[in-house]
């Protein structure tokens, strides 16, 4: 079983982000294969091929540290071409913590699932949204289509990390959520609730 950890976003905010990948494609109709609107999200831990009988392990640890951590808030910086549009691999949009909550997060998960023989990540954690993968796309006039793409304002309130299982087809991956984990909750006055 394929699985990873992310931070889903809103059915309204995946539309918002689909509507820029219409737009992309417009400009950029072969070569890249785009990301199905179902699937947007931003990747926190990818945990790869894992075997059922230790899921309630592996919840067991991502619950005991999302417990531990309050929500945080991530914002939208501009959309990219990684590493660079003249050799292209990826379109993603760049995201931001101010607080750098989410790396604090990150790292204890990452530490957690250690514990549980999974390999530590090598390169601190990136939040970005994937739009497209490039496959053959080449001499993107970048400076040109990007400033086409309808801003994304939005704020994500991150409250929980989804733990979604990813089944390869031919058409594209299919994810399905195994298990949600919250963030802990505060009061108004900072307290745990």
């Amino acid at each position: 079983m394929r699985i990873f950890l992310a931070i889903d976003f809103s059915d309204e905010l995946k539309a918002c982000i689909a509507r820029n990948i219409e737009i992309l494609e417009g400009y950029i109709p072969k070569g890249i294969k785009w990301v199905n609107k179902k699937n947007l999200h931003v990747t926190f831990k990818f945990l790869g091929d894992v075997n059922e009988r230790i899921l309630e392990e592996i919840y067991a640890s991502v619950e005991g540290v999302t417990g531990r951590h309050a929500p945080f808030a991530i914002s939208f910086k501009d959309a990219e071409m990684i590493p660079n549009p003249e050799r292209p691999r990826l379109i993603w949009y760049d995201m931001k913590d101010e607080t750098d909550s989410a790396s604090r997060l990150f790292k204890d998960v990452d530490l957690a699932l250690y514990d549980l023989g999974f390999s530590k990540e090598k390169r601190p954690l990136a939040l970005h949204t994937t739009l497209g993968r490039v496959k053959f796309a080449r001499n993107i006039e970048w400076e040109k289509i990007s400033p086409n793409l309808i801003p994304i304002d939005d704020i994500v309130q991150c409250k929980e990390l989804t733990l979604f299982k990813s089944q390869l087809t031919p058409s594209g991956p299919i994810y399905s959520i195994l298990k949600t984990f919250n963030l802990y909750k505060t009061n108004n006055y900072g307290g745990k609730i």
